[in-house]
């Protein structure tokens, strides 16, 4: 599961590089905003492991930070931290 996270943040970051290189269009923004919340889900939930916490990656969690993106996970973070 972590090699297919890394490759979505290997994507995001292409994308990232293509977006700056000219003018993005939707698709990209749109692209951008949600791999952004994907791969924030998992670099959240990997600090977590850090202090034994985790926040449980499923279906639903992906698809909610999908369309909330980053502030979906920081959302999901204190929910967890909170024991929600």
């Amino acid at each position: 599961m972590t090699f297919v996270f890394l490759g979505l943040f290997i994507v995001l970051l292409v994308l990232i590089v293509r977006s700056s290189l000219g003018q993005p269009r939707i698709f990209l923004k749109i692209s951008i905003h949600i791999l952004g919340g994907i791969v924030g889900l998992w670099l959240c939930d990997l600090l977590l492991s850090i202090f034994g916490l985790g926040i449980p990656i499923n279906i639903f969690t992906i698809s909610v930070v999908g369309l909330l993106g980053f502030p979906g996970v920081m959302a999901l973070s204190v929910l967890q931290l909170l024991g929600i």
